[in-house]
């Protein structure tokens, strides 16, 4: 009986090993396909503008914050848009510049259009992840050391990203949205709208005209290329389970720091 047992249990076990050896190949495939130099291409003048909207963002912020909490946040944007920039080069396209822009956070051109929606959402996907993962390092510090401040740079690193993913054409969540179903944009677009009517202000009305024409625009592909919003049910059920787990791990995150920041002594 326990020859036949071991040799049971062996079996088990080797087709065990071989399942996640093929799980451990597909994961350093995928690794090794992001193992790539986001700022390939960059020059002088790709630098310079990352450099001087960076420092300008920065002057801008510690204006309402201390200015340690202004570069933990400033570099968990340019972890943000770093990841944007590493799918890019990883999908073979070209980035322009990165730019960072004051009380909206920042953004990475593309030379090259991704090639699919499901294409574009990954490159949405891929800047809050990292910003997210950024965030819960921050977080993690603040548990080894007890210090506020970290726990204030992790809750605003939280916030922004989840920020972020609201469904709304410039934002990432406008663009993941779109592999999933565009309808999600009347949801994004109706809350910017009211918040427009009930805090107006030049700096959301700018956001509004830029989210209208970046609409607009997607429109007007769709009519030129049928093929860019061709998405398997497979590609929209990935992307809908990845952005939507996003969306509920941030807000908690965001909620839990937050709640836990307001409970500090004074």
């Amino acid at each position: 009986m326990f020859p036949r047992l071991l040799s049971g249990f062996l079996l088990i076990v080797g087709v065990v090993l071989l399942k996640l050896k093929g799980l451990l190949i597909v994961v350093v495939d995928a690794i090794r396909g992001l193992a790539v130099n986001p700022f390939e291409g960059f020059g002088l003048p790709q630098f310079a503008v990352a450099g001087a909207s960076m420092a300008v963002s920065i002057a801008a912020y510690a204006i309402k914050a201390p200015l340690s909490l202004v570069l933990g946040f400033v570099i968990i944007i340019l972890i943000h848009e770093i990841g944007h920039a590493v799918v890019i080069r990883a999908k073979g396209l070209r980035a322009g510049v990165m730019v960072f822009i004051p009380f909206i956070g920042g953004a990475v051109t593309l030379k090259d259009q991704p090639r699919s929606a499901y294409d574009d959402a990954q490159i949405g996907l891929a800047g809050p992840i990292a910003g997210t993962a950024a965030s819960l390092i921050v977080l993690q510090i603040y548990k080894w050391t007890d210090s506020p401040l970290y726990l204030a740079i992790a809750a605003a690193g939280f916030a922004v990203n989840l920020l972020n993913l609201l469904p709304i054409g410039m934002l990432d969540g406008g663009r993941i949205s779109a592999a999933v179903t565009k309808w999600m944009w009347v949801f994004g677009g109706g809350a910017l709208v009211y918040k427009v009517v009930k805090q107006p202000n030049p700096l959301m009305l700018v956001v509004l005209l830029l989210v209208a024409f970046q609409v607009y625009a997607s429109i007007a592909r769709e009519k030129d290329d049928k093929s860019f919003y061709d998405v398997t049910m497979s590609q929209r059920a990935a992307i809908a389970v990845a952005y939507f787990s996003l969306v509920v791990f941030l807000g908690h995150q965001t909620w839990m720091t937050l709640n836990r920041l307001g409970a500090l002594p004074r």
